[in-house]
């Protein structure tokens, strides 16, 4: 799923614009987060300032971010992710995940098979299937 149909599928009126509340309910897909760092956030991401996210603000803050914590696993730099940097990643991010629980969730995303994540395949582990 890309950042575009995240947007749209969060976009519940159709209107081509997320409000705070839409905002808010794309945001609580992912993770928890307070409601006033997500109201902080959308007025971060609202570069208008008219009050709505447009389409191009949200996909750019979430390409942006997917590319941050892209490059934070590939430590690197070589463009992919191996099983070994994610868990370096999950273990630095305080998560509670073993090699093995790790291993089985790359290995889940790993479309080719390679033993390494390339971005398409790191966004199919974050982004899911909503």
């Amino acid at each position: 799923m890309s950042a575009k149909q995240i947007f749209e599928k969060f976009n519940k009126n159709k209107n081509g614009k997320l409000s705070l509340d839409e905002f808010r309910e794309a945001v609580l897909a992912f993770c928890s987060i307070p409601d006033e760092e997500i109201a902080k956030l959308f007025k971060e991401i609202d570069v208008d300032g008219d009050g709505e996210l447009g389409a191009e603000e949200f996909t750019t803050c979430v390409d942006k971010m997917l590319k941050e914590a892209f490059a934070f696993c590939d430590n690197d730099g070589d463009g992919k992710i191996t099983t070994d940097e994610f868990y370096g990643a999950m273990i630095a991010l305080g998560k509670d995940c073993t090699e093995e629980k790790c291993a089985e969730i790359f290995r889940s995303v790993d479309a080719d098979g390679d033993g390494r994540l390339s971005f398409e395949e790191f966004m199919t582990m974050i982004i899911g299937d909503l």
